[in-house]
């Protein structure tokens, strides 16, 4: 059975990780590090910073944001059914215009010449946090997945995958480990690391020994259903079994 989790080596550069690195450092703005119930050192430890609404980031940001999306399209290209199965799509026929159900079987045809119009009308990226774990004391070690209600809107649960591009080295300590699926996954600088965000897929983070360990993380979440129904082409619907 596939495990369902990519890792993309060299999806950012080395000095795009630099840049991150300093402007992470020399940012007046980094808070204690939450979990979904609020901060809790016993869960996790780290200094956090969203960096999706601060101007000083926004050049830092482009070349991730870019990077993200070539990391969705392979993910999708080669798990369509995390962007089918929940929702019935159907499509135009790009020969007959017939308006067809999308299928494991007929996607390559049906969905992948559109895959990325598709993405950005049916998911969108969640605010990005950068995150520095401490030598030897900072880490994530609870057992977590990234779905849960959460007020005032409950965007938690709209998450479908969940992503991190690891910003440095770790030689010793530091891995991202998938409990299900017995995969440890080392930081190495301009790793992306993309998963389902369903306690199926629950993870933690473990100590960093050789050194700091910086990330940058977020998920893709569903677009918000006002926003998915309201626009042609695109038909579909959830749906129960």
């Amino acid at each position: 059975m596939p495990h369902l989790i990519e890792v993309i080596d060299n999806a950012i550069s080395p000095e795009l990780c630099q840049q991150w690195l300093q402007a992470f450092d020399e940012s007046p703005h980094l808070t204690a590090g939450q979990t979904g119930g609020g901060v809790d050192a016993a869960k996790k430890r780290s200094l956090d910073l969203n960096v999706s609404n601060r101007p000083e980031f926004r050049a830092l940001l482009k070349p991730v944001i870019q990077a993200t999306t070539q990391g969705m399209l392979q993910y999708f290209s080669k798990h369509p059914l995390a962007m089918i199965s929940g929702l019935g799509l159907k499509l135009a026929h790009p020969q007959t215009g017939e308006l067809v159900s999308v299928t494991v079987d007929n996607f390559a045809e049906v969905a992948q010449p559109s895959l990325p119009m598709l993405m950005q009308r049916l998911f969108r990226v969640g605010a990005i946090n950068a995150q520095r774990y401490e030598k030897s004391s900072g880490g994530y070690p609870y057992v977590h997945s990234e779905v849960y209600p959460d007020l005032p809107d409950n965007e938690a649960l709209h998450r479908v995958l969940l992503f991190m591009f690891y910003l440095n080295d770790v030689e010793v300590g530091g891995e991202t480990e998938f409990y299900y699926q017995q995969v440890r996954i080392s930081p190495r600088a301009g790793r992306m690391v993309i998963a389902p965000a369903y306690f199926t897929h629950s993870h933690c983070g473990h100590v960093p020994q050789s050194g700091h360990k910086y990330i940058l993380t977020s998920w893709i979440l569903f677009s918000r259903a006002q926003q998915l129904f309201q626009q042609a082409p695109v038909a579909g619907g959830t749906h129960n079994q």
